[in-house]
């Protein structure tokens, strides 16, 4: 009974320490005192021999702290994970993307062709055969209409069935200006649609790059050539 008594009065000292030693925090002291009291009363009441109260005290204060320089650490690691999964994704799905692959190609040259041509960059917001075609030659779009009505416009040697019919890379789209049978030649103004140069983040216009024959004459064979 004396040695609980000491014990308890040993205890309230404890509580009543104002200086702490260097390192040692709040959390682990009022875990040693709540440990103390636990122990102490089921010693009490299961009347077993206690130990010194200073080997508890050691033994409590001697566990590991966690270390919040690891914590940080393992998150940091992990969070670029993340990014370096993220940003293999992104180069993944690029590589699958087919219409990315079709902006990037570029039509290799006619050598048949002369080359009294123009290269130009327009800005159009679609792949209209009409727009293509307005952009191309820097004409009115009435006038565009107007050869479609009459039938001297052609699509990759064909003629245009749709006016609004969409062209992709590689397409080559004539304006007729005469069709001479005797001579059995073709004379037209040409735009082919060489490259996608760039998109807009939107998707509402698109870079293109054209090149341009103002007069092109041919035999009738290459130009309505299918």
């Amino acid at each position: 009974m004396r040695g609980l008594r000491a014990q308890a009065l040993m205890l309230r000292r404890l509580a009543g320490l104002t200086s702490l030693p260097h390192g040692t925090s709040v959390h682990r002291l009022s875990g040693t005192v709540g440990c103390v009291r636990t122990m102490l009363a089921h010693r009490t009441c299961s009347a077993m021999s206690p130990l010194p109260l200073a080997t508890l005290l050691a033994s409590s204060l001697s566990a590991p702290a966690p270390s919040w320089s690891t914590l940080l650490v393992r998150y940091k690691s992990t969070k670029g994970t993340k990014k370096g999964k993220k940003k293999l994704t992104q180069e993944e799905e690029d590589e699958d993307d087919p219409e990315a692959s079709d902006y990037e190609d570029e039509l290799q040259d006619d050598p048949g062709l002369p080359k009294d041509y123009k290269d130009q960059e327009r800005s159009v917001q679609s792949f209209r055969y009409d727009l293509i075609m307005k952009a191309g030659l820097d004409m009115a779009r009435n006038k565009i209409e107007d050869a479609f009505y009459s039938s001297k416009l052609r699509l990759n040697g064909q003629k245009l069935i749709k006016k609004s019919k969409t062209v992709k890379v590689g397409d080559t789209l004539d304006l007729v200006l005469d069709d001479n049978k005797e001579t059995d030649t073709v004379t037209l103004m040409r735009v082919v649609f060489k490259k996608v140069v760039a998109v807009t983040q939107d998707e509402e216009k698109y870079r293109v790059l054209l090149r341009r024959w103002k007069h092109l004459k041919l035999s009738r064979q290459d130009a309505y050539k299918q």
